[in-house]
């Protein structure tokens, strides 16, 4: 049976298609399994506000606002507003 020279790449496409999926289902993150990265626990006392606790664990020649995002991604907060007590996850590594 002699296939038309259309069909032939329609089939070269599907089947590469499907090769590139199973890669990407199989592969994940890079990261995957590793430790997470160490964090530090800060207690939020009256006064403080994101950015000066950020600065003090801003090492030099670092972005504080580097440092505020990613206090906010790692203790889930929405936005900069935090209140006494509150306990934020501060990344050390």
């Amino acid at each position: 049976m002699k296939m038309a020279p259309g069909q032939l790449s329609v089939r070269l496409s599907i089947i590469l298609a499907a090769i590139f999926s199973a890669f990407l289902l199989i592969g994940g993150p890079a990261d995957a399994g590793g430790p997470p990265p160490p964090m530090t626990e800060y207690v939020v006392s009256a006064g403080d506000t994101l950015w000066s606790i950020a600065a003090g664990h801003t090492t030099p020649g670092h972005d504080v606002r580097v440092v505020i995002a990613d206090i906010r991604d790692t203790s889930g907060l929405s936005d900069s507003g935090i209140h006494p007590g509150q306990i934020l996850l501060i990344p050390t590594g």
